[in-house]
């Protein structure tokens, strides 16, 4: 039995009609690809901006505070504008959690207005950003300031932004440095190369929250692999989980992963999958790991320490 409305609403949509949404619930979902009559392009452009503004204008309207604890806009097109409805509506809220912004249409602008919101949100803990065109210096200034000003964050996705490796530089040598409470960032897709394994390395050096890193389908090569083990080393075993898949690490990024995973404990997860080592590479790497592998394995997932220890490797062109 469907549960009873909270506080409906009649919104437009930028499809030209109207649309009642509930907004007293906890959880405001405006993903909408479950309608397989509709195109992707008219889920992505049916709640704009405006859907956004006159969320919060009823709300006022009917003076209430909005109380949502997950709030999901992927796949919509709400922009720059609509990052910034956002961050009017929400600045100080104190109820908000999980905040999906993938896909959204937004560039530097509309990044650094949620950068801003995370800042004035004391319980938010997850904010994903993957997917919009942020570019290099979408991370500077009023991004990293809120990102520093907040301490309830754990989990942050930015991948799949057009970073590259100046776009991370704010971010890594401000507040990753020294964040209370960011358990899990991913920087996915970034197009960083090796000049950024060494800002992340220098990062880790002094981070003590972080636990998982993930910088899959970059281009880091075995250069950069030789950085983030030098900086894996220097942060004493904080951080658990690493994902550096694809990223060209080669046999010789993928040794200096390999020995350091079996040099200690504290690495449970390590992902060097699709690096360009070859089979012949791959059986050197397969030589170091039969040496303290649980058992044997024919596939790509290599088990240690009573199955607690997970490396995921594999032999490609």
């Amino acid at each position: 039995m469907a549960s009873a409305a909270v506080l409906p609403v009649s919104v437009p949509t930028c499809l030209g009609a109207r649309e009642t949404v509930d907004i007293g619930l906890s959880t405001l979902n405006l993903q909408r690809l479950e309608n397989p009559q509709a195109s992707l392009h008219q889920c992505a452009t049916k709640y704009g901006a405006q859907m956004i503004r006159s969320v919060f204008d009823k709300l006022e309207e009917n003076a209430k505070e909005a109380s949502f604890e997950e709030i999901n806009l992927s796949d919509n097109r709400i922009g720059d504008e609509g990052a910034a409805w956002l961050k009017a509506g929400l600045s100080g809220n104190t109820t908000l959690k999980t905040l999906l912004l993938p896909r959204t249409d937004m560039t530097a602008t509309g990044v650094k207005a949620i950068g801003a919101l995370i800042g004035e949100c004391p319980n938010i803990e997850t904010v994903v950003l993957s997917s919009n065109t942020v570019d290099e210096d979408g991370l500077v200034g009023e991004f990293c300031d809120g990102l520093a000003k907040n301490k309830s964050l754990k989990s942050l996705y930015i991948g799949v932004c057009r970073l590259g490796s100046k776009g991370i530089e704010p971010l890594c040598q401000g507040p990753l440095k020294s964040h209370p409470s960011l358990e899990h960032i991913s920087l996915t897709y970034n197009r960083l190369e090796a000049a950024a394994a060494t800002t992340l390395s220098e990062m880790l050096r002094t981070n003590k929250a972080l636990r998982y890193l993930d910088v899959c389908g970059n281009s880091l090569g075995p250069e950069g692999a030789a950085a983030i083990c030098e900086g894996l080393k220097a942060n004493k075993g904080r951080l658990q989980k690493l994902g550096l898949a694809q990223n060209a690490i080669r046999l010789e990024g993928g040794e200096a992963l390999v020995n350091f995973f079996l040099s200690g404990k504290s690495l449970e997860y390590l992902d060097i999958r699709h690096n360009r080592i070859n089979y012949r590479d791959m059986m050197k790497l397969r030589a170091l790991l039969e040496k303290t592998m649980d058992d044997e394995s024919d596939g790509w997932l290599y088990l240690f320490d009573n199955c607690t220890r997970q490396l995921f490797a594999n032999g490609s062109n």
